[in-house]
């Protein structure tokens, strides 16, 4: 099984004043830090040998992990001192990823979306990359149809998105990984100028799987709430 990479190198700036004094991954999330259930999320889906971006707080999140055999992986660490660009995250990781293709897991999302599944999906096909992709995600705004009489003829309250949405999990063949560098985003970069220049980029839907942004406080009583219900 290819390698995780997990990026957690934000300082988290929607969720203070916890993060103040706490780095965003160990931000409690009923009751278990986020970073914990991502990497043990991981690890039941069999990706074991797993890579963590950091730069906030970077102490708290190796004190806490160590190596990662106490959770039943292997972790390595990256710490980034000033801001890199999730695809700079991964630039700085490019020395210790031996393989070709690469899972990448942002550190601020819950998702039970089949991992292992999609990294099967990516290795079967080798495109550059495969974007992991959710559907029913609810924005976190009211949407208005307005006519050119410029009166509101409907509006709904935070609706679901009909369209598959990015599911900040993807996976990443060589080409997408020599593109990564200092500066540059997947999402305004790396994925754009791929799909620009013809490159193959797949993309894989769970219509099942349930994905909750967990980077603002309000997020985090959804979180809460999802867990209670019963979802890992």
């Amino acid at each position: 099984m290819m390698k995780a990479i997990i990026l957690c190198a934000g300082h988290g700036t929607r969720l203070r004043p916890l993060t103040y004094y706490i780095s965003k991954a160990m931000v409690p999330v009923a009751g278990v830090p986020l970073l914990e259930r991502i990497v043990l999320s991981l690890r039941d889906q069999g990706f074991t040998e797993q890579l963590v971006a950091l730069s906030w707080m970077a102490d708290q999140v190796q004190h806490y992990f160590g190596d990662g055999s106490r959770f039943g992986v292997s972790i390595d660490y990256s710490i980034n001192t000033e801001p890199a660009g999730t695809a700079g995250e991964v630039a700085s990781l490019r020395d210790r990823i031996s393989d070709e293709n690469v899972l990448v897991h942002y550190g601020d999302i819950l998702t039970d979306l089949d991992l292992r599944a999609l990294a099967d999906d990516h290795l079967a096909h080798r495109p550059a990359a495969t974007l992991g992709l959710v559907t029913g995600v609810r924005i976190h705004t009211g949407v208005a149809e307005v006519g050119d009489d410029g009166m509101v003829h409907s509006f709904v309250e935070k609706p679901p998105l009909e369209r598959p949405t990015n599911a900040a999990v993807f996976a990443l063949g060589p080409e997408a990984l020599d593109r990564c560098a200092a500066g540059l985003d997947f999402s305004h970069d790396i994925f754009p100028e791929l799909i620009a220049a013809g490159r193959a980029v797949r993309g894989f839907i769970d219509p099942d799987a349930y994905w909750l942004d967990v980077g603002r406080l309000s997020d985090i009583d959804q979180a809460n709430e999802l867990l209670r219900r019963g979802h890992r």
